[in-house]
């Protein structure tokens, strides 16, 4: 399968280190008689190898030894293309193993809308899209995660739902499949039922009714809890993707729940009660997985990371270990009237990290309907705090559309956006203020499922006013899509019928619908006219005697206290009414001759300091195998972490945001292998052979360090001073193509098409080829290997690509040349009386 994959598909996708794996932390178990895990994420893997869920299920099934867990992600369109030309089956990161070939297949799921890719993914993999079509050749299909609150919608594509968190019950589970593993798929759904009270098997419930058809099957099902949050359920070490993800940090998670309640999340009622993890043992894990992952920054995970009750003394002392790494620290969610001075500093004290806060609704009122319990002051207090403490950007969240909103509470998001950025001005610099408005959306479990969710056109109308009425140079106003909310409310409150939509929208081409760049409206509305359904029934008010399609499931909150919270807010409004009404105050920005003159304050800037040249090292290195296949700032970002994680002494630059003092020779073009890559290295101390052996150590598996050694010469950059690179191209034929290259030297010109950021144009590189010489049955693999062997221009005088030479000497067809195996040999500096020399000589 890897062969297959090397010749037909790595080469001629977009982003092959999607698909390579090979991370430092992945686990791959020999392929003996174990019981077969793939754990996937329907979307790009950038995104799923962000999700913590995944990481630690993942985990917890490895370090059994009776199962294997592999990873697998939604490929991009391109690479669907190219996997259904092929005929390609959907694999996994860590054997290359088709998907049907695994015991159970789980998803994932945290978002509605990447249901098509499930049966997309699903349908790449030969695996029958709906539960009722597969055979016992089949593997059983199952999903778990915050959406599965409500399965319906998808209950048709699945053999069963796990409802709640996995931890503690994963292995049991899995015990169970392993053990009726001879069993027919029924028999082993049976067992599941009968000894896990948060599996939920759809085909084991009336469709319409939702009553059990079996009197095994319990009438409701009830969500998992995971009681302890063990150190052991989190990985050891990590993996650290190749390439960048969306959360491209070592995450440790310190609370599960959150201890505020807000009525429109569903998060609190899923994730209660509030569970804490010691902070010892907080600080023991990232002091422990630091070194094993070379990150640069380290984020505190939970729904509420300021109310985690030790949080200050946590992070004064994460920041003076973290601040002698060089590693940065942040919280990705914050309330305001929580952000102290203290934390501030603390948060600070290696680089200022993104800040984020929510104040969700405009007013007072609103706020005290929905459960929010900060006020304008809190805000405009602790904004004013992060500008004085030298940050210039802070992110503001907003919902419209919430139960009992009124145009006044419009006006007061547009009066807190104005009122924060007048704030921002009257500090000193170029302070930003980042805005995200989304439309309430009634999510199952919470107070507010019963309510109606406010109409495309009207939401459209709010944020078109809310844009325009806080116009500003520093203000950022990003704005969700309408449609996306409306699918988003559909499938999170509706029923088993909604299945056919989403067959029919992907069966019209709906992909990433999460995705602006993919997400195409229209098809929906197809969609649901071919299913003869309604989609504006989905998004009105329900009575409280209502049955709901998730009425089955139970949580920690029942629905007598969900219904008794929502009618807490006819109270709270009546309350509202009674009270006197508070002048409404809009905050007015005034000129000042301290705002109109003297300079803005700096930003510090990473200057290089005069250092011994000694410290300076030049380091040769190479790759191969499946590395190839990452590109020029993979390759960067991957030695960055290596380097942190050998330890070894590297001198940082000074400023807000210390960087390594490192500079690259000339970028390795993707799917090249190498042994001629150079990189300089400043470190704090003379260099000792032994830190190249530590760093080349730290290296993942296909990199490899050649040679290190002191250079004194540091006036000149690497890729300034270099203008010859030699490569060795295989060729796996008969034919003798020395004629061909000779008449190509021959020739005073060789133009060939090179495409630029704009358009094509054609060029001479005739000048930038140097030698050419093919040899014959030269080959490691077969003797109908051959070679083509090139000495080619680089660097500002010209260059010239080994695939642009082959292609000019007509030796491979164009659509073949990505998957020429072009291997990097040398790297040089000729000066103008011929002398040679490499980058380790001057």
């Amino acid at each position: 399968m890897q062969h297959l994959l090397q010749r037909k598909f790595f080469p001629f996708v977009i982003k092959p280190g999607r698909y390579i794996g090979g991370e430092p932390g992945q686990i791959t178990k020999p392929d003996e008689n174990l019981f077969k895990v793939a754990l996937g994420y329907p979307d790009l893997y950038e995104i799923g190898m962000s999700n913590m869920g995944l990481r630690i299920l993942y985990h917890i099934i490895n370090s059994d030894n009776r199962f294997a867990c592999e990873r697998f992600f939604a490929p991009d369109r391109d690479a669907e293309v190219i996997l259904r030309r092929e005929n390609i089956p959907l694999f996994s990161l860590e054997n290359f193993r088709p998907l049907n070939q695994f015991d159970l297949i789980g998803f994932s799921l945290a978002y509605e809308m990447v249901y098509t890719n499930i049966l997309n993914m699903l349908n790449l993999s030969g695996i029958p899209i709906n539960s009722s079509d597969r055979s016992e050749e089949h593997p059983l299909v199952a999903a778990g995660g915050p959406i599965v609150h409500n399965p319906e919608p998808i209950s048709k594509f699945f053999d069963f739902f796990f409802i709640g968190e996995a931890e503690d019950n994963v292995i049991q589970l899995l015990e169970i499949l392993n053990s009726n593993k001879q069993l027919p798929r029924r028999e082993r759904l049976e067992q599941l039922v009968r000894e896990i009270p948060s599996v939920y098997v759809p085909q084991f419930y009336d469709e319409t009714t939702h009553k059990p058809l079996y009197d095994f099957v319990p009438e409701k099902i009830k969500g998992a809890k995971t009681k302890i949050l063990k150190r052991e359920y989190y990985s050891s070490p990590p993996i650290v993707p190749l390439i960048e993800t969306v959360h491209d940090r070592l995450t440790i998670e310190i609370m599960r729940g959150c201890p505020r309640g807000c009525r429109f999340c569903q998060a609190t009622s899923i994730y209660k009660p509030v569970r804490l993890r010691p902070t010892e043992e907080i600080t023991q894990q990232i002091m422990e997985l630091l070194p094993l992952t070379g990150y640069d920054e380290v984020s505190l995970l939970s729904l509420s990371s300021s109310d985690y009750p030790d949080i200050t003394s946590l992070m004064v002392q994460l920041s003076h270990s973290l601040q002698r790494r060089k590693v940065a620290l942040s919280l990705p969610s914050l309330r305001p009237d929580t952000f102290t001075p203290d934390l501030a500093d603390a948060v600070k004290t290696t680089r200022k990290t993104g800040l984020t806060f929510a104040p969700e609704a405009g007013t007072a009122r609103l706020r005290e309907v929905i459960r929010k319990d900060i006020t304008e002051d809190d805000l405009y207090d602790t904004v004013r705090l992060i500008f004085e403490k030298g940050w210039n950007l802070v992110k503001l969240y907003f919902m419209i559309g919430l139960p009992t909103e009124t145009d006044e509470d419009i006006e007061g998001i547009v009066k807190m956006i104005r009122d924060v950025s007048f704030i921002a001005r009257k500090v000193k610099g170029k302070n930003i203020i980042n805005i995200t408005i989304s439309p309430f959306s009634p999510k199952s479990h919470t107070p507010f499922q019963w309510d109606n969710q406010p109409s495309r056109d009207e939401i459209r109308a709010k944020n078109e006013y809310i844009k325009r009425k806080t116009r500003s140079f520093n203000i950022n106003i990003k704005l969700r899509n309408p449609e996306l909310s409306y699918l988003e409310g559909i499938f999170g409150r509706g029923g088993r019928e909604l299945g056919e939509v989403i067959e029919t929208a992907y069966n019209l081409g709906c992909r990433f619908d999460g995705w602006t760049e993919y997400f195409d409206f229209s098809l929906w509305q197809k969609a649901f006219e071919q299913n003869n359904i309604n989609p504006e029934n989905y998004l009105k008010g329900r009575s409280f005697e209502s049955e709901l399609p998730w009425s089955f499931i139970e949580l920690t909150q029942s629905a007598e206290y969900l219904i008794k919270e929502r009618n807490r807010t006819s109270v709270i409004l009546k309350q509202q009414h009674e009270r006197p009404k508070q002048e409404f105050k809009p905050i007015v920005a005034q000129s000042s001759d301290d705002e109109a003159f003297g300079r803005s304050r700096k930003k510090a800037t990473g200057r290089a300091v005069a250092i011994p040249t000694v410290n300076r090292i030049r380091v040769r290195w190479g790759r191969k195998g499946l590395t190839r296949y990452l590109s020029h700032l993979d390759n960067i970002r991957l030695f960055e972490r290596a380097i942190r994680r050998s330890e070894i002494p590297v001198e940082y630059t000074r400023g807000f945001h210390p960087h390594l003092k490192i500079s690259f020779g000339p970028p390795l073009q993707l799917g090249y292998t190498s042994e001629a890559e150079y990189f300089d290295l400043i470190l704090e101390r003379p260099f000792q052979p032994p830190m190249a052996d530590k760093l080349n150590a730290s290296l993942p598996d296909g990199y490899y360090i050649i040679e290190a050694r002191p250079v004194v010469d540091k006036k000149v950059s690497l890729s300034s001073k270099l203008n010859r690179a030699v490569y060795e191209i295989g060729l796996f034929t008969d034919i003798d193509y020395n004629a061909q290259l000779t008449q190509l030297l021959s020739n005073d010109k060789i133009e060939i098409e090179r495409m630029t950021k704009d358009d094509a144009k054609i060029v001479d590189i005739r000048p930038a080829v140097y030698k050419l010489d093919f040899q014959k049955g030269v080959g490691d693999n077969d003797s109908s290997t051959s070679k083509v062997y090139m000495e080619l221009g680089v660097g500002n005088a010209g260059y010239a690509r080994p695939s642009e030479i082959i292609q000019a000497a007509g030796i491979v067809a164009p659509e073949e040349l990505p998957a020429l195996d072009i291997h990097r040999k040398d790297l040089l500096y000729i000066n103008d009386n011929g002398e040679q020399l490499t980058p380790m000589e001057f």
